[in-house]
């Protein structure tokens, strides 16, 4: 501050003032470091930090330094306005003001350069508050459902024994599993469809004459608590679930799907849970199993990729390659995943999603952490009925011959096109696997059109949601 123009000392004055007070209360080294590469020729710094970033308001410290760049900004014009020629014969004045403009717009260009420094942190701090998002709602989510159970808090679905959870795949909503839901039900059951948009849909599942189950809209919840299938809690509750983001990180939907499940009443000791998924949604269905292992009863999917998947990793990494074929691999929830590996970034803002998790997490990894951290967990898996079948298509190979004509035949492809066989039978999670069937999907074919988004349409695999209820139930 040597030789700098008296007005400027003592505005700058008051703004170290300040500057010392917001670093004080925050207690940030990391916002000191800033403070400090961008303003330290402009004033000194005394405050005493040694903290890491807990809690600041960005915005608030951007607009007290863009009112010291209007402080200073006012002076100068002060200076002018009262600036008479006539009165300055020997261009002393006129020197000076030029002086302490040029002093001005320096002292300025540091508050602009602290200014876009205070962005890298606000987007910094937002990237560490949603890393440590997840396991503090996975811990009010618990501390709610200990607190129901020692207070016998119910919810409206409380006593209810028998629950199936349907959990669809990336780039897909809750209407590809409203089929076979159905058709996997018994007369009388329940189906709560649990749309994206917030509104919940209520459905009682019929037979018909000709012995087809159909559903019939229930107009509100007051009118299904007062049918005969919701009162004698005899009947099965169809969960049909569409995550909040469609492609959401497996770990969001299984912090969601615990928070949901416990507000209707049904996490606790009698309910218990079949999972049922398709595509991505096993993944997330494996994760809710690891998370709550005392209410899954058993997991069935198809079109699973369990280990890491060849497109899904091409997808995150060419990301506008995806985006013209349709999909969206940056659409994500608030997750970010403590692995590094789990990560990709739009424009900085940190992310993971169900296409990072592809790319980088095998299940088996997981698996193995759990393993080791808590067996106990990883033996109620290994308890669980976990079925995972998978879907393929049969091709025909023509071979050619000039001696003889050689008829074409068929052969089993590896894949349902987008998934490997191997994969979605679950081949690297071992003895965790109880069944693996094999489905032949006769519709779709190549990237575009893949088998692999029927699957979940597959009149074998219908039956088998049906086996699954039926045995559970029993």
């Amino acid at each position: 501050m040597y030789g700098r123009h008296p007005e400027v000392a003592a505005i700058i004055k008051g703004h170290e003032t300040t500057a010392n007070g917001i670093l004080t209360d925050a207690g940030s080294q990391l916002l000191y470091e800033k403070f400090s590469r961008n303003v330290s020729a402009v004033f000194g710094l005394s405050a005493s930090v040694g903290g890491s970033l807990i809690t600041l308001d960005i915005s608030a410290t951007k607009s007290t330094v863009d009112g010291w760049i209007s402080d200073l900004q006012t002076c100068l014009e002060e200076a002018w306005r009262k600036y008479d020629p006539e009165d300055d014969e020997s261009g002393t004045e006129f020197m000076r003001i030029q002086s302490m403009s040029m002093d001005i717009n320096d002292i300025i260009m540091n508050y602009n350069s602290l200014k876009y420094d205070l962005d890298d942190i606000e987007l910094e701090f937002e990237n560490a508050v949603r890393l440590y998002r997840s396991p503090v709602r996975s811990a009010l989510t618990d501390i709610r459902i200990l607190y129901n159970a020692e207070n016998n808090v119910s919810g409206d679905f409380s006593g209810f024994t028998n629950v199936s959870v349907y959990v669809h795949g990336i780039e897909s909503t809750s209407d590809d599993y409203l089929t076979g839901a159905t058709a996997g039900a018994q007369d009388g059951d329940i189906i709560v469809r649990m749309n994206r948009s917030g509104k919940i849909e209520y459905f009682i599942v019929r037979k018909e004459r000709n012995g087809k189950l159909v559903r019939e809209e229930v107009e509100t919840f007051d009118e299904l608590q007062e049918s005969e299938q919701f009162m004698n809690k005899n009947a099965r509750v169809h969960i049909v679930y569409d995550t909040e983001q469609k492609n959401e990180h497996r770990q969001e939907t299984s912090d969601d799907l615990g928070e949901k499940l416990n507000e209707m009443g049904l996490i606790n000791e009698t309910a218990k849970i079949d999972m049922f998924a398709h595509s991505y949604g096993g993944r997330r269905s494996l994760q809710f199993a690891m998370d709550y292992p005392d209410h899954v009863r058993s997991i069935t999917t198809i079109g699973t990729p369990y280990d890491t998947n060849m497109l899904g990793t091409l997808a995150d990494s060419a990301r506008w390659i995806a985006e013209k074929i349709g999909q969206d691999p940056k659409n994500t929830s608030d997750y970010l995943d403590f692995n590094l590996d789990n990560q990709n970034d739009n424009d900085d803002m940190l992310y993971s999603n169900a296409y990072t998790d592809m790319r980088s997490e095998a299940m088996m990894d997981d698996i193995h952490h759990l393993k080791s951290a808590n067996p106990e967990v990883y033996r109620k898996l290994l308890e669980m009925d976990i079925t995972a079948s998978a879907g393929y298509r049969t091709e025909q190979m023509v071979s050619y011959s000039p001696y003889y004509y050689q008829p074409p035949t068929d052969y089993k492809t590896s894949s349902d096109d987008t998934v490997s066989v191997k994969s979605q039978n679950g081949e690297i999670l071992g003895d965790l696997i109880d069944e693996r069937p094999q489905f032949e999907i006769d519709k779709g074919s190549g990237v575009t059109d893949p088998a692999h988004i029927y699957e979940i349409e597959d009149s074998d695999y219908i039956d088998l949601i049906k086996e699954v209820n039926d045995k559970q139930k029993e």
